[in-house]
């Protein structure tokens, strides 16, 4: 009887505690409320943007409803969509981050791969202008540049933005250049010489082997470059003179936007008059693209992560 007592009670501890080499109750109880709570955290803006959205005017200053609106109300995506001047800037925007997007990975590639696996005099005071290009204040830039564009004719052309990625100077290259460089860095180099001894040169090593070994840093530039081009405002509006009307630069002028567009009178309908709403409404159709490409490459995004080891 003892035994049997003895048995069930380490059974239970088992169950509930668990062991080296299983998980108990607690535990996982623990991990998934630890879970939901974090997640939260990253869903409650987007979840109370989406329930404001939703509201007319006459919800927003009624004291009695906090998140279920009376009435749905979606007269506000319908004038956040003609402000914004939609589908045209999604397409606008899709286009230049794109292009900025390829371009930075071409370029972050070929640099990464270049300090990876040759030596050189001066590599170590590249590595330091990396460094220090990446943790000045872009700000501290923004008037020697917008010179330097403008001396170069540089400016209300997508030159502006192709160029300085190319030489390794677009939005956080020197992130995307020390990504690959961690990469090519690690292929072994007899892999380089037995190629070399079949007749191939370094470049066509380059694009034959070592750029398909870092398919995991091809995918993680892909999607910190893209969502990075794809919020970016003073580099379309200040450098390119606003040439590419984008739709985070659209969204930033909302307000003036909507008032150009609006129909009807806004003091005999208060729904009329711009709100929150409004604007929560032409945020959440800013990040709708970003939202479905992270959906489509989530899966070997957090693989790409996970080979890399890149934290933070």
């Amino acid at each position: 009887m003892f035994k049997r007592l003895t048995k069930n009670r380490f059974k239970y501890q088992k169950k509930l505690i668990g062991n080296s080499k299983e998980n108990g109750l607690l535990y996982n109880l623990f991990i998934y409320f630890l879970l939901i709570v974090i997640g939260f955290v990253f869903l409650y803006p987007i979840i109370y943007m989406l329930s404001t959205s939703l509201m007319s005017n006459l919800d927003l200053v009624n004291f009695k409803i906090k998140w279920f609106p009376s009435k749905i109300y979606f007269e506000n995506y319908l004038i956040a969509y003609k402000a914004l001047a939609l589908p045209k800037s999604v397409f606008t925007t899709i286009f230049v981050s794109l292009v900025a997007t390829i371009t930075m990975i071409i370029s972050s590639s070929l640099i990464g791969f270049g300090l990876g696996r040759f030596d050189f005099p001066g590599k170590k005071i590249v590595f330091i202008l990396l460094i220090f290009s990446y943790i000045m204040p872009k700000t501290l830039f923004l008037i020697p540049t917008y010179q330097i564009y403008t001396k170069l004719k540089l400016r209300n052309s997508i030159l502006g933005l192709i160029i300085p990625i190319l030489l390794g100077q677009g939005i956080q290259g020197a992130f995307f250049i020390f990504i690959f460089y961690q990469f090519f860095k690690m292929i072994p180099k007899d892999l380089e010489e037995a190629a070399i001894i079949d007749g191939a040169s370094s470049f066509k090593f380059f694009y034959k082997v070592a750029i398909k070994m870092a398919m995991p840093a091809l995918v993680i530039a892909f999607v910190f470059s893209f969502s990075l081009y794809w919020n970016e405002i003073n580099l379309y509006s200040i450098y390119m003179n606003g040439q590419y009307k984008t739709l985070p630069m659209l969204l930033g002028n909302l307000r003036d936007l909507y008032y150009s567009e609006a129909t009807g009178n806004t003091q005999i309908d208060p729904n009329l008059r711009f709100s929150e709403a409004k604007a929560y409404a032409g945020t959440l159709i800013s990040i709708v693209v970003p939202i479905i490409i992270f959906s489509i490459v989530q899966k070997w995004f957090v693989e790409s992560i996970d080979k890399s080891g890149i934290t933070g």
